[in-house]
């Protein structure tokens, strides 16, 4: 029995459970200043993707609104970064880098 409940833990773990980032890409590409400044160009774009994706899930919100707003509009899947782009997005970009800088300080070595 025990083994079984083992074998079913594992087959949950691998078969990606928890999705928690990975922080040491994180970290590495905020600290290269990834999200910090407009994108320009395909290669900032992928960099970006790149940020978001390796985000962990108390950041990645942040992540998004500074990628999304380099993104084009129909790119956009959620409606409040929609409505941030369309009428917020100076101030959200602000914060969203601003969250970003404290979580890398607080969590990045």
């Amino acid at each position: 029995m025990v083994g079984l409940s083992l074998l079913v833990l594992l087959g949950v773990a691998a078969c990606g459970g928890e999705d928690r980032g990975d922080l040491v890409a994180f970290c590495g590409l905020a600290e290269e200043g990834v999200g910090m400044r407009p994108a320009e160009g395909e290669g900032d774009l992928a960099r970006l993707d790149d940020l978001e994706d390796a985000a962990p899930p108390d950041i990645r919100e942040a992540v998004t609104t500074v990628a999304n707003a380099s993104r084009e509009i129909d790119e956009i899947e959620d409606l409040q970064e929609l409505f941030e782009r369309a009428f917020d997005l100076e101030e959200s970009v602000a914060t969203a880098r601003q969250e970003i800088r404290t979580y890398t300080q607080h969590h990045c070595l």
